[in-house]
């Protein structure tokens, strides 16, 4: 479980309900979003690579989608 800071914070609930709602601070607090985000943005690099017609993104090597699949 992640420590209770200004981004794990999800809002006052944090404080006198924090033992009901400590285990939705993952997923919906700053870093929460920040992580979705980022695993987000992974997934259209991917699609991009992977797509023949886009030359500006070069193809990914098996490595280094496995590298960015286990993120």
């Amino acid at each position: 479980m992640l420590e209770l800071s200004a981004l794990t914070a999800i809002s006052p609930i944090d404080g006198r309900y924090g033992s009901k709602t400590s285990s939705l601070r993952d997923v919906f607090s700053e870093y929460g979003l920040i992580k979705a985000r980022v695993i987000v943005e992974i997934r259209w690099l991917q699609c991009l690579a992977k797509h023949p017609l886009i030359s500006e993104v070069p193809p990914l090597s098996d490595t280094a989608n496995q590298l960015l699949e286990n993120l």
